[in-house]
């Protein structure tokens, strides 16, 4: 039968609870070699026996003492060893200790030792069995077999008892070995899973996780397919083969005759062997022998697949599927969870724009309103109002042009200025804004101090209520000027309905010209004489 080796020092299989029994079944075997030796040496010595059984003892208790040493030291196997050498050496000392120590050597070797220690245990214990039954020792007696036929059932006994405990501990160390992988394998995942929830840049994300997934969980080579359309489009991949896998633009199609068309098409894991149909041969990839693709999904959605690929034909068992489905579904969410910050981010760049055009819009309407003010203003203020403002003294309005130190200051710097007066009373100047274009100020004296703020909060109120105000009276004299104009034209135009000669449509319109312009002096021509001179 195939005996799976199993070592104690081995980092999988000697861990756990099956670890723990084999030291506690070492160690409780190791105190029975060493209370069954010394006992059998101090007997040898207090019943002055032959020389030869002192020697036996003596050496058996040292073997054992010296196996209980290297199990204290921590060399399991090297006292394994031993105590087997301490029962295999008793097993050939009688008959009768055939069936007690060649039973305990049988057990201990399958249950601590590796193969060759078992096999050589197995081969000596059993040839011995076999011996004693062909040759029929002198002396033999109960409870040994005293026959053929009885000697036949202890060797089969025997190697049913050895095989047997080999079979069952072969089995626990499978499944200590299975769960350990099993454990290590989530964790990896777990890890790999953590790591990537942490990336929001696609590239970043898709570069990483094939790296991980390849170096934590052992295999040949692993990429990502990315499903768009009919196509399934490489987006990842290991080593210098997926770089030059990335450069070509590698893709299949998605229902294609290969493991990634397959899983993106049905949305199922796929396995695939080297000699499956379903496999398709990249001959930059010559050592796969096994391929498994797992889809990956966002919702109902299959938006990609996570393929790897081994240079083992059978590494693709439950748990390793599983797993890596596991994995799949990870990097779905982490990819869902990249490309909706990546929409934050671009519909935050795009905010961030429209919002600085905006201000750049509004700075231009602000400047734009600004100059229309100021070109209203100013050619209000030039050619169509001669009075510039007015002043209060003494209970009475005048007119008044002349701009004060304390006016000026307000109106160059935009702001309220106060000043104390030698009298004890104060002085307020206010600048009159409309449109961010200053259009004037105005100052209030009083004889006895105000509070600042709430004399400013006031003035500033009343200045923009003023502002609006004059504006709204400017443009109403603006439009009852055009009113007056588009009146006087009408008139002009309705005298000329009733003249149908040339000469006095010239006089009328002349005459009117200068009436409404107030002009002094006026002449009007017809001629095409300018325009041929021109011409030539």
């Amino acid at each position: 039968m195939s005996v799976q080796s199993v070592s104690m020092s081995d980092p999988v299989s000697g861990f756990g609870y099956l670890e723990l029994f084999r030291r506690r079944f070492l160690l409780v075997l190791v105190i029975l070699g060493v209370v069954a030796t010394g006992t059998g040496f101090v007997s040898q010595f207090i019943a002055e026996g032959m020389p030869v059984g002192k020697i036996i003892t003596s050496v058996s208790l040292v073997i054992s003492l010296a196996a209980l040493a290297l199990l204290l030291q921590g060399r399991i196997q090297a006292s394994t060893n031993l105590i087997i050498v301490l029962f295999v050496a008793g097993a050939a000392s009688s008959p009768m200790a055939l069936l007690v120590m060649g039973t305990l050597a049988l057990i201990t070797s399958a249950a601590l030792g590796s193969s060759r220690v078992y096999i050589l245990t197995n081969i000596i214990i059993l040839s011995k069995a076999a011996a004693d039954t062909l040759l029929a020792w002198p002396g033999f007696s109960l409870p040994m077999p005293d026959s053929v036929g009885d000697g036949i059932i202890l060797v089969f006994t025997l190697a049913i008892i050895s095989f047997s405990t080999r079979f069952l501990i072969n089995q626990a160390t499978r499944a200590a070995v299975s769960a350990r992988q099993t454990a290590s394998l989530l964790q990896a995942v777990a890890e790999i899973g953590q790591a990537l929830s942490n990336l929001l840049d696609l590239n970043v994300l898709f570069a990483q996780s094939v790296d991980m997934i390849r170096d934590r969980l052992n295999f040949y080579h692993v990429q990502v397919f990315q499903v768009d359309g009919d196509l399934a489009r490489l987006v990842a991949s290991t080593g210098e083969v997926g770089q030059r896998l990335l450069e070509r633009r590698h893709q299949l199609p998605v229902g294609s005759q290969s493991v990634i068309g397959q899983v993106t098409l049905q949305g199922r894991p796929v396995i695939a062997r080297h000699t499956d149909a379903v496999y398709y041969r990249n001959e930059l990839l010559p050592d796969t022998r096994a391929e498994l693709a797992v889809p990956i999904m966002d919702g109902e959605l299959i938006i990609g697949a996570l393929d790897v690929q081994s240079r083992d034909a059978n590494a693709f068992d439950e748990d390793r599927v599983r797993a890596l489905q596991v994995m799949a579904n990870l990097l779905g969410s982490s990819i869902r969870n990249a490309r909706l910050f990546e929409m934050q981010a671009r519909t935050a760049a795009e905010t961030k724009r429209l919002y600085l055009e905006s201000e750049t819009s509004l700075r231009e309407i602000q400047r734009l309103n600004q100059q229309l003010t100021r070109e209203g203003w100013s050619e209000y203020l030039r050619y169509k109002h001669t009075v510039g403002g007015v002043t209060l003294e003494d209970g009475q309005i005048t007119g008044d042009n002349v701009w004060t130190e304390s006016l000026i200051q307000a109106a160059r710097q935009r702001q309220p200025v106060t000043m104390a007066r030698p009298d004890g009373g104060s002085l307020v100047a206010m600048p009159v804004v409309l449109g961010g274009e200053v259009i004037g100020a105005f100052e209030i004296e009083t004889p006895q101090p105000v509070t600042q703020a709430e004399t400013i909060e006031m003035m500033r109120a009343v200045a923009q209520r003023l502002a609006i105000s004059l504006d709204k009276a400017r443009l109403f004299e603006d439009s009852q000027e055009a009113t007056a104009q588009e009146q006087r034209i009408n008139e002009i135009v309705a005298r000329y309905q009733t003249v149908t000669d040339v000469d006095d449509l010239l006089r009328i319109t002349l005459t009117e010209l200068s009436q409404s312009l107030g002009a002094t002096r006026g002449a009007i021509r017809l001629s095409l004489a300018a325009q041929e001179e021109a011409a030539s």
